[in-house]
Formats: structure tokens, C-alpha cells, sequence
């Protein structure tokens, strides 16, 4: 935590214990009149040290020994009680986080971490930006806690939660879930809180991204698959032969659907938790609904003699040693399939390209697509170096 985060931190708990210190300043005074009247043989300095309890002259009247009864009382419980809170503070991250957040002014709210949020905050980090983040899950943003990053640990949608979040002096919203239904609530709540913030809002449907950039919303509203489809594009165009697409989100069924458009084409969508996608189904386009982790569970349902693509585009964290593995294989027994796998951290390009495999990634897409819509007084705007 920085020195000015400290200062807010110690300021607001000053402000806390206000009036327990304003008593504690005249309790202090008035022992210390007392002292000063009642035993003018002594001079200042010793004065100071008997309001202090430090000594206590032994002819004291009995306020003077009350007073060297309950002043100690009162360092213990107001003074070190202080200090001690303090401290606590220091070890409790979430209302440490909690309080630096209501405090953020003109800053950028990130609602939902996920991939593409962590790219906004490690931008925001890098450039020194103000930010803050609203995140349902305390065990999910653990390292951003203990690194003393301004976070509300709540549901998004309780106004509370939007209130501790500063909502009221944001200049901008990024709305990053993949729950439709929080995403439109989070906006509503937002736009009357702040008629004159930006929000940026990720929403897949077509009608859903029409409703959010109606007024009074006004929000701009993306889909990081659209954005993503962009290099899928590429890869396939003018190709020949079966594919399989491996993966159970947007995404997938988006680049299921592109491929089953092309001519000659068929393709293969293993997705072990949908049967159908938002898209009109075809006759080339078969869904296989179970979990596609080792060669054999391709086989049944296709020849891979006839496959020249493969997308394998999990996105759950814990599923990347399965597409390592996958990789692996078909690079080794099918050397001719092209092979695409999505990944989110970067530093594992090198190991995927051991087995001749290209890789993408829709969170680092997504955001510098991101960084050409937002205005350029805002958190993400990309700085020339």
C-alpha cells in the first residue's frame, strides 16, 4: 500500500474515534489544570508528567489519585485502542480495500474479474491510473487484496456495493460479467447514480447490445467473440475440409457456425454442458455434447483423417493441462491438422508452439479493440510511448 493510501486509511480512523479522542483531550486538560492549580510548588515539566500519570505527587487529593486510577484506563482503551485498530486494519485487506474505494474520485469501476478485467487493471496499475474494482468473490482477487488495490468485495448489483465503489464520481464503467441479467442491472443502477459516466458494457446478444445503447443508458456495448471472430477469419477462409471446435462458450459457437457457412465444409462441436447454440443450426454443423479431452473421444464421432482444423478453445484456468495434452497428441499422431488453441496468459505462447500450434487469445483482442472505442481522457486510453 502507498504512503497517500496509508494517510487515507489512518485519516479515516481518526475520524472514527473523533469524539473518544476529543474526551480523551479533555479529560487530559482538565487533569492537567488541576495538577497546575493545586500543586503550584512544582514547575511545568513535572506538572506535564503528573497529567501524564508518569508520577503522581503522594499528597494528591482524591481527584488527583482518581485521576492516576483512570487516565491509564483511558491510554489503554482510547489511545493504544486506537493503535491497535490501526493495525487490524492493516491485516484485514477487505475493509482496508473496501475503504480506499469509497474514496476514488474521478476514477474507473471495473465490475467482474475476469480476463479482460485483469488486462484493464494491470493497464491501470502499469500507468498509474485510478481505479476500482467490484468482485463477488474474495478468493478470486486474494493477490489484488493483499497488494492493497482499491476493491469492494459484493454482489454488483446492491446499491450499497455501487455506493462504496464511488459510483457518483466515476468517469467511467467497465461492466465485465457473464451474467446478462447483472449486466443490465449494474447499468440501470449506474446511469442514475451517474447520468454523465461512460459505460462500457460486454454482452453477446445482438438485441440485448440495441437495449443498452438506447438513452437513458447510453451505454457502449461490445462482444469480445465478435472481436475475436476477426482473426478466426483469416485462419479459415478459403480452407478445405472437416473441423473440430472444442469449447463451450460464444465463442465457440460463433466459430462452429462461421465454419459451417463455408462451402464444402462441415465441423464438429464438442460442448459437454449445451445442445444448441444461438445460431441456426445446418446440416454441417454437429454438436456432440460431451467432453473432449483425449483423442479417443474424438474418434467415435469423427474420422480425423478428414480433419484439417482443430480450435480448442477452453477457458477455464484448470482445462489448460487438458489442451496441452490434446495438442500434444494430435500434433504427434495428425501432424497435417492446423491447430488453434485459446490461452490467457501470454507466457504460455512458447509451450503451445512446441507442437506447431498457433494461439490467441480473445482477452488481449478484446481490450485493444477496447482501447480504440473509449475516450481519451479515459483509464485505458493507449499511451504512446
Amino acid at each position: 500500500m502507498n504512503l497517500l493510501n496509508t494517510f487515507i486509511v489512518i485519516h479515516l480512523k481518526l475520524k472514527q474515534y473523533k469524539l473518544q479522542f476529543i474526551f480523551f483531550f479533555l479529560f487530559w486538560f482538565f487533569g492537567f489544570l488541576f495538577f497546575l492549580i493545586t500543586e503550584p510548588e512544582y514547575n511545568l515539566g513535572e506538572i506535564i508528567l503528573f497529567s501524564i500519570t508518569v508520577n503522581i505527587p503522594s499528597d494528591a487529593a482524591d481527584f488527583g489519585q482518581f485521576y492516576g486510577v483512570i487516565w491509564p484506563i483511558l491510554l489503554e482503551v482510547i489511545f493504544f485502542g486506537f493503535i491497535m485498530g490501526e493495525l487490524f486494519e492493516k491485516y484485514n485487506p477487505v475493509i482496508t480495500s473496501r475503504i480506499l474505494a469509497s474514496h476514488k474520485r474521478n476514477h474507473a469501476v471495473i465490475i467482474g474479474y475476469h480476463h479482460l478485467s485483469e488486462r484493464v487493471i494491470e493497464y491501470c496499475v502499469k500507468n498509474k491510473k485510478q481505479f476500482c474494482l467490484i468482485e463477488d468473490s474474495e478468493e478470486s482477487v486474494e493477490d489484488l487484496l493483499n497488494a492493497g488495490h482499491p476493491i469492494v468485495i459484493g454482489d454488483a448489483t446492491e446499491t450499497t456495493n455501487l455506493e462504496l465503489a464511488n459510483i457518483k464520481h466515476s468517469r467511467e464503467v467497465f461492466i465485465n460479467v457473464n451474467n446478462v441479467r447483472i449486466a443490465l442491472i449494474c447499468t440501470e443502477k449506474i446511469r442514475k447514480m451517474n447520468s454523465s459516466c461512460r459505460i462500457y458494457v460486454r454482452a453477446f446478444e445482438d438485441h440485448v447490445q440495441e437495449y443498452l445503447k438506447e438513452p437513458p443508458l447510453n451505454a457502449f456495448s461490445f462482444s469480445t467473440s465478435k472481436w475475436a471472430m476477426d482473426g478466426v477469419r483469416e485462419w479459415t477462409k478459403n480452407k478445405i475440409g472437416k473441423a473440430i471446435v472444442i469449447g463451450r462458450d460464444n465463442l465457440t459457437h460463433r466459430i462452429a457456425y462461421h465454419i459451417s457457412q463455408q462451402p464444402e465444409r462441415e465441423v464438429y462441436l464438442f460442448d459437454d454442458e449445451h445442445d444448441g447454440i444461438e445460431f441456426v443450426v445446418n446440416e454441417k454443423l454437429h454438436i456432440i455434447n460431451e467432453f473432449a479431452r483425449f483423442l479417443s473421444d474424438l474418434r467415435p464421432h469423427v474420422n480425423l483423417e478428414e480433419i484439417t482444423q482443430v480450435f480448442i478453445c477452453w477457458k477455464r484456468e484448470s482445462e489448460f493441462d487438458e489442451s496441452i495434452y490434446l495438442t500434444s497428441k494430435l500434433n504427434l499422431r495428425y501432424p497435417n491438422i492446423e491447430v488453434f488453441v485459446r490461452i490467457f496468459d501470454e507466457e504460455l505462447k512458447d509451450i503451445i508452439k512446441k507442437f506447431n500450434a498457433k494461439t490467441f487469445s480473445t482477452s488481449k483482442k478484446a481490450f485493444k479493440m477496447l482501447q480504440k472505442e473509449v475516450a481519451p481522457d479515459s483509464a485505458i486510453y493507449p499511451i504512446n510511448s
